[in-house]
C-alpha cells in the first residue's frame, strides 16, 4: 500500500507487489498447466508452456484456430499473469 505523505494513511493498493509475492513463475506455470489440462477444448499434450517474469508463452501445434484461442483465453485471467504470448500454430494458418 502506498502511504499518504501528510498523515501516513494508506490510500492506494499496490497490486504489483501483492502479485509478486503470490505468483512466482513456478506457481504460475503449475496454474497454467492445470488450466490447460482442465480445458476440454484444448489438447494440452501438444502445448509447451514457459513462464518468465510472469509472462506466459504458449508454444506448439494445435488442431484448429478455436483451440489456439481457447488455450489463450483459459489462462489469461489467472491472477498474477502480466501477459500471454501465443505462439501456437494450427494447420492452414500460413497457407
Amino acid at each position: 500500500m502506498k502511504k499518504n505523505e501528510e498523515n501516513g494513511t494508506s490510500w492506494e493498493p499496490d497490486f504489483d507487489s501483492k502479485a509478486d509475492r503470490i505468483a512466482t513463475d513456478k506457481n504460475l506455470l503449475e496454474m497454467v498447466m492445470g488450466a490447460l489440462e482442465a480445458n476440454i477444448f484444448v489438447d494440452s499434450k501438444k502445448i509447451t508452456v514457459r513462464v518468465t517474469d510472469r509472462v506466459v508463452f504458449l508454444e506448439g501445434n494445435v488442431h484448429r484456430k478455436k483451440e489456439r484461442i481457447s488455450a489463450q483465453e483459459c489462462v489469461m485471467d489467472i491472477f498474477g499473469i502480466r501477459a500471454v504470448i501465443n505462439y501456437l500454430t494450427y494447420p492452414g494458418k500460413y497457407s
